[in-house]
């Protein structure tokens, strides 16, 4: 029974291992919607801001999703052009109005973006850049917390052996060995003192 005892508390932390990994990979798949243009609020330029995660300056996982559309055009010229620090060209589409536009997928590396959309009046854009800031520190969140689930597992079990032993160390007795029958302020001089007086064989008083 204590076997069996003694393997719960590891197999618990072993649990909260899996269970904590499994629950920052799903955080670190998580995206962060930026909304570039919509139906009802469109500018040509569009700046945006792509901000390092922890101080690390690698490159985040990216959609760039765009919808053309409109109630009064059935055909018309539509483009969109994304520029880092509005010099080098990371990613453009050209077509028209009635083409598919395909969703852009990439890296994005630390910095700042300007998204140029050009279209013709009574189109309507929409447009929304999908950002993954937690997955370049995906394996690095993986070794910390494991790190600090094993620390804190070690330190509880060390504080369980120490309350353990003085716990042990307070409910011991102490005893102190006394003679049997010996009164405690026995004196040997007072046995040897011995007065005839008390003696119970005295002669009768005459």
């Amino acid at each position: 029974m204590s076997s069996s005892r003694r393997w719960v508390n590891p197999a618990l932390w072993a649990v909260a291992l899996v269970l904590i990994n499994v629950l920052w990979m799903n955080v670190a798949k998580q995206t962060a919607p930026n909304e570039i243009n919509t139906a009802d609020q469109f500018e040509r330029f569009r700046e945006v801001d792509v901000a390092p995660v922890f101080g690390t300056q690698d490159a985040l996982p990216a959609v760039f999703s765009t919808t053309f559309s409109s109630l009064s055009l059935d055909q018309a010229n539509v483009s969109y052009t994304v520029r880092l620090n509005n010099e080098s060209i990371v990613f453009s589409w050209s077509g028209v109005l009635t083409d598919e536009v395909p969703d852009w997928e990439g890296d994005l590396t630390p910095g700042t973006y300007v998204v140029e959309t050009v279209v013709e009046e009574g189109i309507q854009v929409e447009q929304v850049l999908l950002l993954q800031p937690f997955k370049t520190v995906q394996m690095t969140g993986h070794v910390v917390l494991s790190f600090l689930l094993v620390a804190i597992a070690g330190l509880e079990q060390g504080v369980r052996a120490f309350v353990a032993k003085n716990t042990k160390t307070a409910a011991a007795p102490t005893t102190t060995s006394t003679a049997p029958f010996k009164p405690s302020e026995y004196n040997e001089q007072e046995t040897l003192a011995w007065d005839d007086t008390d003696s119970p064989w005295r002669e009768p008083v005459r």
